[in-house]
């Protein structure tokens, strides 16, 4: 949400005189709320980006797979598809989806233990991803 303009520190309007202090206690409002209502919008894709890079580092995943899965989590936070669950399990879900289109699957199994999570949770979220989002996996070489 927010404004669409920035809300400067100071005490002078834009003609660069000195504002009366009804209008500097307007401006403080204006600019706490403002500061509250994007803290609130962002809050859940910095938690869940913040677990993206605890699970780069922990289990040493490739920088395109980060980059493919915050790209993914971001569409389906858009759609509204993590409302009412778990981010945990919407980013597992995610990182699952990226290792499948960048062609190094993984499977579910091995999701489950890099997120420490369920795989009903998992696949669950995956599946809302992939019918909410239309996106076509490739099929699966058994050679890989």
């Amino acid at each position: 949400m927010g404004l669409y303009t920035m809300i400067g520190r100071g005490h002078k309007d834009a003609r660069g005189q000195v504002l009366d202090a009804s209008m500097r206690s307007t401006m403080g409002r204006l600019r706490t709320w403002d500061l509250r209502t994007q803290a609130r919008a962002n809050r859940n894709l910095g938690t869940a980006f913040n677990q993206l890079n605890i699970l780069k580092d922990t289990r040493g995943l490739p920088d395109a797979i980060i980059e493919k899965t915050a790209y993914i989590y971001r569409k389906a936070h858009e759609r509204g598809l993590g409302r009412g669950r778990e981010t945990s399990a919407a980013l597992a879900a995610a990182l699952y989806l990226a290792y499948r289109e960048e062609g190094t699957p993984r499977t579910l199994k091995e999701i489950c233990l890099i997120s420490n999570l369920k795989r009903k949770a998992i696949s669950r979220q995956y599946r809302d991803l992939v019918i909410e989002l239309d996106i076509r996996i490739p099929t699966v070489d058994p050679i890989k």
